[in-house]
């Protein structure tokens, strides 16, 4: 289980280019970076996609969604907190995802959605550090790699509510 307690522990490390860490415990272990995690480091980084585009492309691939290009666009206004610094388009971005995994209609008729949403915002906020997108900038934005690192952070938290959700029924995915 990936544990994230202090956003100060994250640390870069270089890897073929890459910036890629997990924390277990007060110590950070780096680990081969999950097929999300590719993902979402090759659309943030080669796509020019914001934060809520990578997410729910990268989930889109993974996850074989099944979206087209018009969900991509339809994301787009929820980058940069709806760009105003409210609710991490990341986590937006994983909160579609994860909606078009569970409804096969509407929400309200699927009994697992508001508990699976629940998970995905307690693993995000435990691994990413805060769901404000403003206070997710301050723990997590630089210059060069923008919101590279809280896109990491929320392909972390996404993969762990999925194999959470599989473990206990409420998901099977193909």
């Amino acid at each position: 289980m990936v544990r994230r307690q202090d956003s100060s522990l994250i640390k870069q490390k270089e890897r073929n280019g890459s910036l890629f860490c997990k924390q277990t415990g007060p110590n950070i272990t780096h680990m081969k970076p999950s097929l999300l995690e590719q993902t979402v480091e090759r659309l943030y980084t080669t796509e020019n996609t914001n934060c809520s585009e990578t997410l729910i492309e990268a989930c889109n691939e993974v996850y074989h969604l099944g979206l087209d290009e018009k969900a991509r666009r339809m994301m787009a206004g929820f980058g940069s907190g709806l760009y105003t610094g409210n609710v991490c388009g990341a986590l937006c971005g994983c909160t579609a995802a994860l909606s078009c995994l569970l409804v096969e209609d509407r929400a309200h008729s699927c009994a697992p959605l508001r508990s699976a949403e629940v998970l995905l915002v307690r693993n995000f906020r435990r691994i990413v550090g805060e769901t404000q997108c403003a206070k997710c900038q301050l723990l997590h934005r630089t210059p060069e790699l923008r919101c590279l690192r809280t896109c990491l952070l929320a392909a972390q938290a996404m993969d762990e509510t999925i194999t959470e959700l599989c473990q206990t029924g409420v998901l099977t995915l193909d």
